[in-house]
């Protein structure tokens, strides 16, 4: 393929020796279009796509560095090569430095140096156009890669700031990622990826653990439908259940279905609320059903009540004829009066009269006793199981003491003996009946609770108190001799979920509870003071009317 080229001068008789000296070859070919001026050789330009540019510095006559420039910002990637006269060696050096590829001297050229001047100028561009595509490559290669790295890094951190463990796995079940979340929810103490994901998790079905291979994972890569489960059950390594809620998706690249992406968190804390909530939920219905119940419990006790005391008083009438029947028969004298006598001394001695006389209204009495607490503990259950009111009303809160010590018997008789101390002429208070026999139970069950820790067997005590503080005030007190609290403690006591009994004994919400009912709902006081191994005093402050202003949150405690 021939090489094209431009030649401007303005000298046509320079110009044919040039292209004479470039046609004496047969190696090499040339095409050859000659410009006299800029102008020819912009047009020249324009219409033919040249492979290098001959011009002479005199082009026009004086003007060739001008020309020169126009050329270069018209033709960029197209070698110049400048021609010069002798004098002129100077200007040619000064055209490369300007942009132009090589300079030649007319009088020093012949056809071999020119022809390899040409060539190795249009070698030298382009080879830097191959340089200059090459480094825009490199660069916007670069570009990408930086790019890419920069998602890359985005879609680990948003993956890593998931409250969602993240696995993505192999058909093989190979592990290739896994985010924070996963490792902390499987307790892994290595990273998991390269691990095989029966080496750290396998779901549990049908109560048997089951292995990648014949699970639904693999089925989810080659079926490609992905599934999930809002309460399934892994285990981990150590072969720890986790209560899971999970969703498997078929990990989709150009050829086709590579692995699967697995997510899933952990709900053991919310299915422990479910079933707190079940709980209280019973608890709730036997609350409901507690007043009821009552009722119905209410009127038999009082038939056996009723009839106790008929037979007692009965029996006093029956004693009190055989003592006159007996004093009578003693007063007759004769055969038969000795035999009568005789007779009756006999049929006491049978039916042993004088134990029966001396048992019987010990047993009326303890039987109007038992029938008289059970009316008592079925009143106070009617009275602390009334639904809880929504408005404020006027409560005798020693009546709310009497009651709740009464329903909540059972926790403490077996730790401690009771001492009640209620001030006879405390005013009603304008509370929530139902929230503060709450408070008053949750102290009660915490103070019994504290002497069993501390083992006190027959000495343990728990003084209950109630005293009117000024016009405005009344006290509760509740104290025992129970285990006592360290200063530490007593600075977490009323934050929710914070419980220092062992699992089972409490939720960590009573106390937090009895602050926001007495703090919060009723503008009060609550207050505590310990000593480890003495006791604890809790002090229950409430305003008899409505409190001025809500108690700041955070204070009073």
């Amino acid at each position: 393929m021939p090489t094209r080229l431009l030649l401007v001068d303005p000298d046509f008789d320079e110009a044919a020796r040039v292209i004479a000296l470039l046609h004496r070859t047969e190696i090499e070919s040339y095409v050859i279009e000659h410009a006299h001026g800029f102008d020819d050789a912009e047009a020249l330009i324009e219409e033919n796509d040249f492979d290098a540019v001959l011009l002479d510095l005199a082009t026009p006559v004086g003007r060739g560095a001008t020309v020169l420039k126009k050329l270069i910002s018209l033709a960029a990637n197209i070698p110049i090569i400048v021609l010069t006269q002798t004098e002129d060696e100077n200007a040619g050096a000064m055209a490369v430095q300007a942009g132009a590829q090589d300079f030649l001297v007319k009088s020093r050229i012949n056809g071999d140096v020119l022809r390899r001047v040409i060539r190795y100028s249009i070698d030298r561009v382009r080879y830097r156009q191959d340089v200059d595509g090459l480094a825009r490559e490199i660069a916007h290669r670069k570009r990408i890669a930086d790019a890419l790295s920069d998602s890359q890094n985005r879609m680990m951190s948003i993956n890593d700031s998931l409250f969602e463990g993240v696995l993505v796995f192999d058909e093989n079940g190979h592990i290739a990622l896994s985010n924070r979340a996963a490792d902390r929810l499987l307790s892994a103490e290595e990273k998991l990826p390269s691990r095989d994901l029966d080496a750290v998790l396998r779901l549990v079905l049908d109560e048997h653990a089951v292995a990648f291979k014949a699970g639904p994972f693999r089925q989810v890569i080659r079926d490609g439908v992905g599934i999930q489960d809002e309460d399934a059950l892994f285990v981990r390594r150590d072969g720890k259940p986790i209560a899971v809620a999970y969703a498997c998706v078929p990990l989709l690249e150009k050829d086709g279905v590579q692995g699967a992406i697995l997510s899933f968190r952990d709900i053991g804390a919310f299915k422990q609320a479910q079933r707190d909530a079940l709980q209280a939920s019973k608890l709730a219905s036997v609350g409901q059903l507690a007043a009821g119940i009552a009722h119905e419990i209410n009127t038999p006790i009082q038939y056996i009540g009723d009839n106790l005391r008929f037979l007692s008083n009965a029996f006093q009438s029956i004693v009190g004829l055989l003592k006159r029947s007996e004093q009578l028969l003693s007063g007759i004298d004769g055969e038969q009066a000795e035999q009568a006598r005789s007779a009756l001394e006999r049929a006491r001695e049978q039916a042993d009269a004088e134990y029966l006389l001396e048992n019987i209204p010990e047993a009326a009495r303890q039987s109007l006793e038992g029938a008289g607490q059970v009316a008592r503990i079925v009143l106070a259950m009617k009275e602390f199981s009334h639904p809880g009111e929504r408005a404020k009303a006027e409560v005798d809160i020693n009546r709310s003491v009497e009651n709740t010590l009464a329903v909540s018997r059972n926790e403490w008789k077996q730790w401690a003996t009771l001492e009640i101390k209620l001030e006879e002429t405390l005013p009603r208070v304008n509370c929530l009946g139902g929230e503060i026999n709450q408070v008053l139970l949750n102290l009660v069950i915490n103070a019994a609770h504290a002497i069993e820790e501390a083992g006190r067997g027959a000495d343990g005590k728990i003084q209950v108190a109630t005293r009117r503080l000024d016009e405005d005030r009344i006290e509760i007190s509740i104290e025992d001799n129970g285990v006592g609290m360290t200063e530490a403690v007593i600075e977490q006591i009323f934050d929710p979920f914070f419980t220092t009994k062992k699992i089972g004994k409490g939720t960590g919400q009573g106390l937090s509870i009895c602050r926001d009912v007495i703090v919060a709902k009723h503008g009060g006081r609550i207050s505590v003071h310990s000593t480890p191994g003495v006791g604890t005093r809790f002090s229950v402050i409430l305003p008899i009317g409505e409190a001025e202003e809500e108690t700041p949150k955070g204070d009073n405690l």
